[in-house]
């Protein structure tokens, strides 16, 4: 995976929804903002 470097776009990246759907990075581009929150943990 490519390092992300300031004031760069964010390198794409998929991961799997809670329905088990991809959902690429890429699918938000366009829009003003995208919060990304990494939840450490097990469920």
């Amino acid at each position: 995976m490519s390092r992300a470097e300031l004031n760069k776009p964010a390198p794409d990246f998929a991961l799997t929804d809670f329905h088990g759907s991809e959902v690429r990075l890429s699918d938000f581009r366009g829009r003003r903002n995208v919060l990304l929150v990494f939840n450490r943990g097990f469920f």
